[in-house]
């Protein structure tokens, strides 16, 4: 009986491998394309773009007596090195510049929350979107009325800035 159950038992831990991935069961810390919203007081219409942010699970520790000892700083998927592209919004009323601007990840590392350049807040019910009603996709085939071209959604900004 001991000979069988060491049997089943090498046959099991054998093709355990072929069951395991080689990859990380969740993504890492990695720019993906999203779709933002980008809005301003003052403009009728809310222009979503696709644009690349930084997203993907960093590995963490939780301390076993939290009630003793601090909490351990938790790392969190941040901008590395990134660019601004600006948007324009159209229809603004006269006074207020329709040029948003946003970032895009060029690449992206795990470490500490900066407020400065990331939302370090914890998860949302809702997806952001546009507060106001009048809503404009970038990727729609019809332009806003008052652009001369549809190129003038979205602008090229400067080079690389990598935050401090």
């Amino acid at each position: 009986m001991e000979m069988l159950q060491g049997l089943l038992l090498c046959l099991l831990l054998s093709t355990g491998g072929a069951w395991a991935s080689k990859e990380p069961l969740r993504p890492l810390c990695r720019p993906v394309n999203a779709i933002l919203a980008a809005e301003k007081e003052g403009c009728p219409v809310c222009v979503a773009f696709n644009t690349t942010i930084c997203a993907g699970y960093c590995s963490s520790m939780v301390r076993v007596l939290q009630t003793i000892l601090p909490p351990l700083p938790q790392s969190v998927c941040n901008y590395h090195e990134l660019r601004f592209t600006s948007v324009r919004l159209p229809g603004c009323r006269p006074g207020v510049d329709p040029v948003v601007s946003m970032p895009v990840a060029l690449s992206c590392r795990c470490g500490l929350c900066r407020r400065s350049y990331s939302d370090c807040g914890s998860l949302r019910n809702e997806p952001l979107g546009c507060d106001y009603s009048t809503f404009q996709d970038s990727s729609s085939k019809d332009p806003p009325r008052n652009l001369t071209s549809p190129s003038q959604l979205l602008e090229p900004a400067d080079p690389p800035l990598v935050p401090q």
